[in-house]
């Protein structure tokens, strides 16, 4: 009977193995090597470069020889923050925008500029100490951070597909990697899309705890902690889902031009036509 209570689509315990894995793989690079690229590191090398660091092969290659199939062993570095708000605009022609704003920790700073009603962000948080780093602190520079505005086109037209965000924190590459896997490889509109449960590597520990949201199938969660995932004792429920972040999506057919938007009761946004 657990095994039909869910009312979302489910994916395999399997496609959410790889999906956490990768999910590792790719904290990994950005925490070692993204930065402000109008700045030299200190250690310029090919492993700086944009090139190498988004280059497919590459990444085909090294997950190729560090994923199991059957058990976690890869390891990254997420951390945990929020504050933040997002919203997603298409026209008749396609145009669109994905619009992402955070003042980063709380109220941020917590300094106001004087007669202005809002608090200074403090993004200043994503730099790294150390020297010999690729983001290390440095006057005018920017950080590395978590604001990722989405925008998806077809390959061959660069026509609209999507425009999307999910917002929280770490949480956004993560909702990204989901968001995208439901809408293409498991064929669901953008309201089915942003309902189906969700996972999240919590903190920057290297073996960071994966939380795992109601709603998917027990013998799915079961077989995670069987391949080792460090997974919590129980399902996230309730307001504790605040961890899986807020998404909104709005979706183009290019025959049609029809849009189609979902947004996440998770939070308190809406899904507004024009």
């Amino acid at each position: 009977a657990d095994e039909a209570a869910s009312i979302h689509p489910q994916v395999s315990s399997g496609m959410l193995h790889a999906q956490i894995e990768m999910m590792r793989l790719g904290f990994g690079d950005a925490r070692a090597y993204i930065r402000d690229p109008d700045f030299e590191t200190p250690n310029e090398d090919e492993r700086t470069s944009p090139k190498w660091l988004l280059d497919r092969e590459r990444i085909s290659k090294r997950a190729l020889r560090l994923f199991d199939g059957n058990k976690a062993v890869i390891h990254g570095e997420p951390a945990p923050s929020s504050c933040t708000v997002s919203f997603q605009v298409v026209d008749e022609g396609g145009d669109a925008v994905s619009f992402v704003n955070s003042n980063y920790m709380g109220f941020g700073t917590g300094l106001t500029p004087e007669g202005c009603g809002f608090t200074l962000q403090n993004r200043g948080a994503g730099f790294s100490l150390d020297p010999s780093h690729p983001n290390v602190l440095e006057p005018g520079k920017r950080p590395y951070h978590t604001i990722i505005p989405a925008i998806m086109t077809h390959a061959d037209t660069g026509e609209l597909y999507a425009t999307l965000s999910n917002m929280g924190g770490f949480m956004q590459p993560q909702g990204h990697l989901q968001l995208a896997v439901n809408l293409l490889a498991c064929g669901m509109d953008p309201q089915t899309a942003i309902d189906a449960p969700r996972f999240c590597i919590l903190d920057g520990t290297q073996n960071g705890e994966v939380r795992l949201e109601e709603g998917f199938r027990p013998s799915a969660v079961s077989e995670l902690r069987q391949m080792g995932h460090n997974t919590n004792d129980r399902v996230t429920s309730g307001h504790e889902r605040e961890v899986f972040g807020r998404a909104q999506i709005i979706t183009r057919n290019r025959e049609t031009g029809v849009l189609c938007a979902g947004s996440d009761g998770r939070a308190d946004g809406c899904a507004l036509g024009y």
